[in-house]
């Protein structure tokens, strides 16, 4: 009797064979890091597709547009004034961004709350602010370099990237794009890239900086020149930190500042004077402003290093795996081929 109930019981044991063992704490890990990236990238791309599709979609709306008043005015010249004149707007890029901007906010609403974003920080002072912008600014002169050397390498065989730096550089041409690159630009692209994206990277629980590192690739990436994406990276982590630090009503104020004020006012009253003088003008502050970025830097050092080994100590495990996402690779791909857009054949 004994005997049948011990092969009773060992009978109705489960056999653990027939499961798989528990999977190790580091493959747990490392799946759902894989799977936040994905929602975080998947967020990016749709952000970035429902931006360009409006954009095409506005500028076929206003092609056919033009073309029916150009048959009924059976005026050809009409139709590449009104399309020259229409390059010269924002091209619906303000709709474009705002109606992208609202659909990623719901499509991340359960990672990212929308009042996250605008939450306080530390209380940011004049001493603080004037160190951040020269920062931001200083580098400017650098890329400014460049520039220069990367049109010279194209120029030795035979291509040109002045429409790229004409794009990174030149202020609005009308009062739609003033208003898209002063005040939309400045307030979205901090609410997407300082907000969803950065505090979606930061709730990996990895570290600050790498939220305000890979947030910035994105950034970079998202502006799809040659000319204008590292500038726009080094940009982006001075924003992210600021950002982190202080709260992203002090990133959008210096963006702003940088888009409006540096962009277009500083750049019409630099036009208004005579070219050789304007370029003198022009540099001098670009070279004071890298000056004083050094002296900050340096004096800071301390500072700098111990926010550095703080925040920047990642485990390259995690860049391994955002790095190799496949939507992190495909958006960058995307905006690589749009970059050899900018560049042209040397006439």
């Amino acid at each position: 009797m004994e005997n049948l109930q011990n092969q009773q019981n060992t009978a109705n044991q489960p056999n653990n064979q027939a499961y798989p063992p528990p999977l190790p704490p580091e493959v747990i890990e490392e799946k759902r890091f894989k799977k936040w990236m994905y929602r975080i990238f998947g967020a990016n791309l749709l952000y970035d597709g429902i931006m360009l599709g409006i954009v095409i979609a506005i500028g076929v709306v206003i092609g056919i547009v033009l073309g029916v008043i150009m048959v009924i005015n059976n005026s050809p010249d009409f139709l590449d004034e009104a399309v020259s004149q229409f390059e010269k707007t924002d091209m619906g890029s303000s709709i474009a961004v705002i109606i992208a901007c609202f659909f990623l906010g719901l499509f991340l609403r359960k990672t990212v709350k929308f009042k996250e974003i605008f939450i306080k920080r530390k209380s940011m002072n004049v001493k603080s602010l004037f160190m951040i912008f020269s920062i931001f600014y200083g580098g400017q002169l650098v890329f400014t370099l460049f520039d220069m050397g990367l049109e010279f390498l194209l120029n030795r065989i035979g291509f040109t990237a002045q429409e790229a730096v004409e794009a990174a550089s030149a202020g609005s041409e009308s009062i739609t794009m003033m208003i898209y690159a002063g005040f939309v630009a400045p307030v979205i692209e901090e609410i997407v890239f300082r907000g969803y994206m950065m505090k979606s990277l930061e709730k990996t629980g990895v570290g600050k900086g790498y939220a305000i590192l890979v947030s910035s690739i994105l950034f970079g990436v998202m502006h799809g020149n040659f000319v204008q994406s590292p500038f726009a990276f080094v940009v982006g982590m001075v924003l992210g930190y600021t950002a982190m630090e202080y709260g992203i009503v002090w990133s959008i104020l210096i963006h702003f500042v940088n888009n409006f004020i540096m962009g277009d006012v500083f750049t019409r009253l630099i036009d208004r004077l005579p070219e050789n003088i304007g370029g003198i003008v022009e540099y001098t502050v670009l070279a004071a402003f890298t000056i004083i970025a050094v002296i900050v830097l340096i004096i800071n050092r301390r500072a700098v290093a111990a926010n550095v080994k703080e925040n920047y100590q990642t485990p390259k495990k995690y860049y391994k795996w955002t790095f190799t996402n496949p939507l992190f690779i495909i958006f960058c791909i995307i905006y690589f081929l749009m970059s050899f857009l900018t560049i042209t054949r040397l006439e």
